[in-house]
């Protein structure tokens, strides 16, 4: 049975249908064949001589039977670019995902897809990653975050080759991983701590306790992700959980005597957040190095999509998506949205914009500057509201009773 209601979309808050293909809009028909819609006018033709435009939204349906329809590309654009056919070059009898090669640019250009299985993405990702930690000259000791997923279980891999090619000791690295319902699950937990020590690096699961005795709270974090809760919501959790990730990273490289913390921010992550800071009138921040406090924080999979990392394990991956929370902030929800629309009629358009601006940030050195807020470990950029800004400060403040912030910052 060849008809689109076999297929179901999944989200974190619960399942959702794709729209029946006689219900489609011309719009979604140009994007379903990597086309702009913006790019097209739509007429309608009676057959009378005469065109009457009509909105790109509109669906045959809405068109008399007798009539046709024109969309007319309003560009010079040469039609042989556009990418109609692929050329599929299978490498796998059992591929898992597909890595696209459009060549817009080229004179009668080949479009391939590549379509690979788990293992041939795992060599392709491991190495980039390896890669990676030479380019950016990383030393022993260090501290990288694991969740259990995708993302951070091929950094643990790409880690693995680093250290082995290197001739380095692998008990000098220090895989973590935090343990705090409903953001993070214990099972994620076991699945990270078998997969670092099969390659002899340390692995240490932080439970609430240990992470309130590394961070010196004076309660535990789930009481101050429940003051967080109250106070902006519960669409603040993947903010907050960001945020203690990189405390808890931060305060085991001072325990180890490391200076480097790694994280599984990938693509899409990074163009997240280069894409809000663009919109709002503000410099980025450093990618793939940024500078934290005093521990350099590196993403070795800046510029890997999440959907291949992901197929590098894909039953582990799908049992870390039944495991999300369904919460997010919706101005977060969108721009993730936008991040991973820029590749879905031009794949790798994310990665070449992503370069092109780190390029031209370092040549400019402009990157956007944290400062440390002093008396406490918090870093800010001095963009947003003061009052907000206090706000939060005298919010955490009450749970870390060794910080000395200013007074202003104080209740």
């Amino acid at each position: 049975m060849k008809t689109w209601e076999r297929v179901t979309v999944l989200f974190a808050n619960g399942a959702h249908q794709l729209s029946p293909a006689d219900e489609l809009s011309f719009a979604d028909l140009l994007r379903a064949n990597r086309m702009p819609p913006s790019m097209f006018q739509a007429y309608e033709v009676p057959g009378d001589g005469s065109l009457r435009p009509v909105p790109i939204t509109h669906t045959l349906a809405q068109i008399p039977e007798q009539n046709t329809v024109i969309l007319q590309c309003m560009r010079n654009t040469d039609a042989e670019l556009l990418p109609r056919t692929l050329n599929v070059q299978a490498h796998s009898l059992d591929p898992v995902a597909a890595m696209y090669d459009l060549r817009y640019s080229e004179k009668n250009p080949e479009h391939r897809v590549h379509l690979l299985d788990d293992e041939q993405l795992r060599e392709i990702v491991f190495a980039k990653i390896a890669a990676f930690l030479r380019e950016y000259g990383v030393t022993l000791p260090l501290v990288a975050g694991i969740s259990g997923g995708g993302d951070s279980s091929s950094i643990v891999r790409g880690l693995d080759r680093f250290v082995r090619t290197n001739a380095l000791r692998p008990d000098q690295v220090l895989c973590f991983t935090v343990v705090l319902d409903p953001l993070w699950r214990g099972s994620a937990a076991h699945r990270a701590r078998d997969l670092c020590e099969g390659y002899g690096f340390v692995h240490r699961v932080l439970f609430p306790e240990d992470i309130a005795s590394l961070l010196g709270m004076s309660a535990t974090p789930e009481a101050l992700w429940r003051q967080v809760r109250d106070t902006y919501g519960a669409d603040a959790s993947h903010f907050f959980g960001t945020w203690l990730l990189n405390m808890v990273g931060r305060a085991l490289n001072r325990e180890i005597g490391g200076t480097s913390l790694l994280m599984g921010y990938n693509r899409e992550d990074v163009m997240a957040e280069l894409l809000f800071c663009l919109m709002n009138g503000r410099r980025p921040l450093p990618y793939p190095k940024r500078r934290t406090g005093d521990v350099d924080c590196l993403m070795p999979v800046w510029d890997v999509p999440k959907v291949l990392l992901d197929s590098c394990y894909p039953r582990l991956s799908e049992v870390n998506y039944t495991e999300r929370i369904d919460t997010t902030a919706p101005r977060r929800s969108s721009i993730y949205y936008q991040a991973h629309a820029l590749d879905a009629i031009v794949p790798q358009m994310s990665v070449s914009l992503l370069t092109g601006v780190r390029d031209l940030m370092e040549s400019l050195k402009g990157w956007e500057v944290l400062e440390a807020i002093d008396g406490t470990p918090l870093l800010t950029t001095g963009r947003g509201d003061p009052k907000a800004l206090k706000a939060l400060v005298n919010l955490l403040a009450r749970y870390f009773p060794d910080w000395t912030a200013e007074e202003d910052h104080q209740q």
